[in-house]
């Protein structure tokens, strides 16, 4: 595909009109636009312009709504109350910088997601590390860094800590997830996977006290997507209680931390009512007073996907249209529910907004499933979406899309996931994640079976890096060959001859 030049797309940023209601939803109206005929527009760029220069299927993060959620979220709470990106939910180094620049700290799921935090420039006290397994070298390389605080998941994970900080001869500042066996309505942790249940809550306080390199802090809650602020209530309440004991213990507890789970808007969901949350830190401290604790404790949340969610759009094309009956309308489109919108397959109660990008005028006249393009029947984007009529080369944006979308992705039928970039309010873009190289994908295999050489893989990406254009356009046929449909013979040719050029330079250069 051609591309074009970044100060085109600024040339012709502008701020285009309001989106038809037939289409639009609150939510986007800070960066959603389109021109008078009907093209989408983010940021005052064209879609068809984003998808000339980088091509489909194509994340687009809209930086000015990251950054508005953030300090959304810093506007409840103020300082009274840390903030920690829930680095799962968009893993991206970009993001992970942005972020950061808004005052967050990092919530990690793994050592990979400690070193994204490293690399985008977070001080180690400034990460936190939570999961339910780790390995001693899991943990020699935290405690090495000497990052924030380590959470425990179980019994066996604090006796795992506590040996492994006695090997390493060095104190690990340890928090305790706990399961406080909440039942509010049909909201319940009590089948929640994370998290001792907090009847042993204090033998794992115990266990962890008594060991002399664990340093106890505090603890953390895990409940999962919680849709109303009284649940974060009951969850203080319950754990106010449990700090008392522990000081009735003598056991200092410095920090509580209870978890993400505000749930972002996708399709005909509700978001999470954020701003209801703005009496939570001094609701906190009147149940700390309330209860005598002696001492002040740090109150952490950890918003992931309502931070970036509604950030993303999924750029895809329409390839083909299928008629199968009078009521059963496919649209097949060049993105995948495994290799760009996953979640399609895991939510399956989620309806995910599409909307016809180059074709926002036109009503919606007829429902059809939008369907991925790998051959497998369970690759259903979107079910009983009603549409505008399709053709092939049509653009269609997935809305809502930011959150484990790209992280989530894999390579289901050999296939590359999609390249990620981010548009910054003036409609400046930038690549922040390319799509996937087959040598990447092939790598863990190459390494071990020895089955083929770098030289021969780079050879078969070299041919399929060709730029068809350009070849058939300036193929050096001859009127022979054109009388004679000599177009393809000519275009293979000249195949040959890049390859065998670039082979020879690549040997005189040494690479």
């Amino acid at each position: 595909m051609g591309k074009r030049p970044l100060d085109l797309l600024k040339k012709r940023h502008t701020t285009g009109q309001p989106v038809n209601t037939r289409y639009m939803r609150d939510r986007w109206g800070n960066f959603l636009t389109q021109t008078k005929d009907g093209m989408m527009m983010i940021e005052g760029v064209r879609v068809d312009d984003i998808v000339h220069k980088y091509g489909t299927p194509l994340y687009v993060m809209v930086e000015s709504e990251i950054r508005n959620r953030c300090r959304r979220f810093k506007k409840v709470f103020g300082n009274q109350i840390s903030l920690q990106y829930a680095v799962k939910c968009a893993s991206n180094l970009e993001i992970l910088r942005i972020v950061r620049e808004e005052g967050f700290d990092l919530d990690c799921s793994s050592v990979g997601e400690l070193i994204l935090g490293l690399l985008a420039d977070f001080k180690p006290k400034q990460l936190t590390f939570t999961n339910l397994f780790k390995t001693e070298q899991d943990l020699f390389f935290a405690a090495k860094m000497g990052i924030q605080a380590i959470t425990a998941d179980s019994l066996e994970d604090i006796e795992h800590i506590a040996n492994t900080a006695r090997k390493l001869r060095k104190h690990i500042d340890t928090m305790i997830r706990i399961n406080p066996m909440l039942q509010i309505g049909t909201w319940s942790t009590r089948k929640n996977k994370y998290g001792i249940p907090i009847g042993y809550a204090e033998r794992a306080v115990d266990l962890a006290v008594q060991s002399p390199y664990v340093d106890f802090q505090g603890f953390h809650f895990m409940g999962g997507y919680v849709y109303h602020p009284k649940v974060l209530k009951a969850a203080a309440r319950t754990f106010v209680k449990l700090i008392r004991r522990c000081q009735d213990r003598g056991v200092r507890v410095r920090r509580l931390d209870l978890g993400g789970g505000f749930p972002a808007a996708i399709g005909d969901q509700h978001a999470f009512p954020i701003e209801e949350m703005r009496d939570f830190p001094k609701y906190f401290q009147s149940l700390l007073d309330r209860h005598g604790i002696d001492h002040p404790v740090q109150l952490i949340f950890e918003p992931g996907k309502s931070i970036v969610l509604n950030a993303g759009i999924g750029l895809m094309k329409a390839i083909s249209r299928k008629r199968l009956g009078a009521k059963n309308r496919v649209v097949i489109a060049d993105g995948s529910s495994y290799n760009f919108i996953p979640d399609a397959l895991v939510q399956t109660d989620v309806s995910y907004d599409v909307l016809p990008a180059s074709k926002l005028n036109f009503p919606r006249i007829h429902s059809v499933t939008i369907a991925g393009n790998t051959c497998d029947c369970w690759d259903l984007i979107v079910q009983n979406i009603d549409m505008p009529k399709l053709r092939a080369g049509d653009l269609l944006a997935v809305m809502d899309v930011g959150g484990y979308a790209q992280v989530m992705a894999n390579n289901f039928n050999t296939i590359r996931r999609a390249a990620m970039i981010m548009i910054a309010p003036d409609g400046t873009t930038r690549l922040i994640r390319r799509r996937d190289r087959y040598s990447e994908m092939f790598a863990p295999e190459l390494d071990v079976l020895k089955m083929a050489g770098p030289n021969e893989l780079e050879k078969y990406n070299n041919l399929y890096r060709v730029n068809i254009d350009k070849i058939w356009k300036g193929g050096g046929m001859t009127k022979f060959e054109k009388k004679n449909g000599g177009r393809m013979q000519s275009a293979f040719e000249t195949i040959e001859r890049q390859l065998h050029t670039n082979g020879k330079n690549k040997n005189r250069n040494g690479k």
